[in-house]
């Protein structure tokens, strides 16, 4: 499985960094950089030190929050070393983080940032507006069986409008729990199965998971079906999350 790093098609054309900016607002080229390298890096200690870039709550704060998600992840379903680092260079406007995938090369640009008090505040993603392809939870949870529970961390629509990635946890209570399938509804009534999922499949009893399910052709708004396992519940327990903005 890819980084998260990517979103585009190969070749985007490179071009001088942005000039350095005197409005005390605006976030630096370097604090620039920094958070594009943490995001490149797919490391959870980068990414961590990446929210004092940011400022809270913002539409930048929310990216790094579904991107740090995504990261860990892959990490809880054995799939960290396909994590390779990107690499950074410097685009119109802003800087691109780059792989290269059976000889060609794919990247993702980062751009046309804004801020307050020096620290980021929003971007473009692939010169999109993160506004409209991303909502973030309330940190609000939903009980399951024996103590089990789900929260909703993030929704985010990528770049290409081809893919809706859902970002939620589970934590597991008093039994082991499974997580098998799961489905999203959307505001059309649509449904349809994930078509890609990672997260650690089977929680040992007090334990948690992070989790992303991947589902063509959706978009935001809609609601997330989860169907959860116990020692004690049989058939399993479909729960209900839905997936709008916090506000």
């Amino acid at each position: 499985m890819a980084s998260p790093a990517s979103e585009a098609p190969p070749e985007t054309t490179s071009a001088a960094a942005p000039e350095p900016t005197e409005d005390p607002d605006l976030p630096s080229n370097d604090d620039i950089e920094m958070f594009i390298s943490a995001i490149a890096s797919s490391s959870t200690s980068e990414l961590e030190a990446a929210t004092d870039l940011v400022q809270a709550d913002s539409p930048a704060a929310n990216y790094l929050t579904y991107y740090s998600h995504n990261v860990n992840a892959q990490i809880d379903a054995g799939l960290s070393g396909l994590n390779e680092p990107a690499d950074v260079e410097e685009s119109d406007n802003g800087f691109q983080t780059c792989i290269t995938e059976a000889g060609e090369k794919h990247c993702t640009s980062y751009s046309d940032f804004e801020g307050k008090e020096g620290l980021i505040t929003d971007f473009q993603v692939q010169q999109r507006d993160l506004a409209d392809r991303l909502a973030v939870g309330s940190g609000e949870t939903i009980s399951g069986p024996d103590g089990s529970e789900i929260e909703f961390v993030a929704a985010y629509m990528n770049a290409q409008d081809t893919h809706l990635l859902l970002a939620f946890n589970v934590r597991s209570g008093s039994t082991e729990t499974n997580l098998s399938t799961s489905s999203y509804r959307g505001e059309d009534g649509r449904q349809s199965q994930a078509e890609d999922f990672y997260g650690s499949w089977e929680l040992a009893p007090d334990s948690m998971s992070s989790y992303v399910a991947m589902f063509p052709d959706a978009s935001l708004g809609g609601e997330a079906h989860l169907d959860i396992w116990t020692e004690t519940n049989a058939p399993p327990t479909t729960l209900t999350m839905p997936t709008s903005d916090s506000e």
